[in-house]
């Protein structure tokens, strides 16, 4: 299953907004630090073709879906480019409704119990927790128990420190975008940088999952 193996290596970069000229080297040193799925977000320059190019160099090694897909029609294009999963910053259900139609997973934003249990019962695969910095790691440990069914990717705020706290209360996963994908490194073109950066990241989210 795909959430299977999204949550393989519980890290998913987000690219927002990233360079197109730098995308590939991105996605490179990412895959090579040992992520297995990756997030570009539909608003990002030429989204569609970082998608696309992705597959075709990686894709024997990882997941790349599209992010803040915020309407049917953005959800349509991010399939057509051929994401393997969906993700919305808000519960949409119009568009989980179209991407479980076209049997592409999909993850769309929560912030509440209901709207967790009201994503599931849509034909969500799992649930991103938006913004998780408000809630805080806290609040995943207590949903976690009577909702244990229910894998949580956390995103919004996200920091190395805080990204092992996530998965130490219970998230499957956790999306981080600047804090990983920092801009020093990508204007430098500081690809091995990058790549021990997400290694770093890899590291702590592993071991606390292992030790949780």
């Amino acid at each position: 299953m795909v959430i299977e193996q999204l949550i393989e290596a519980p890290l998913v970069p987000i690219l927002r907004k990233v360079p197109y000229d730098k995308s590939a080297a991105i996605v490179k040193a990412l895959v090579d630090g040992g992520v297995t799925s990756i997030e570009v977000t539909m608003e990002s320059d030429r989204a569609e073709e970082i998608i696309a190019e992705a597959i075709q160099t990686h894709g024997n090694r990882v997941l790349v879906g599209a992010g803040t897909v915020l309407n049917i029609e953005d959800c349509r294009r991010a399939i057509e480019a051929g994401a393997q999963f969906i993700v919305t910053p808000a519960l949409d259900e119009e568009v989980t409704a179209y991407a479980v139609e076209q049997n592409v997973p999909i993850i769309p934003g929560v912030f509440t119990p209901a709207e967790m249990m009201r994503a599931m019962k849509l034909g969500a695969e799992a649930i991103k927790l938006f913004p998780a910095s408000v809630l805080g790691p806290a609040f995943i440990k207590d949903v976690k128990g009577p909702l244990s069914h229910i894998p949580i990717m956390t995103t919004g705020g996200i920091t190395l420190q805080t990204a092992a706290d996530y998965i130490k209360a219970g998230a499957a996963a956790v999306g981080t975008g600047s804090a990983l994908l920092k801009k020093d490194l990508i204007a430098s073109n500081d690809w091995e940088g990058l790549k021990k950066e997400t290694e770093k990241w890899i590291q702590a989210v592993t071991i606390h999952k292992v030790a949780g």
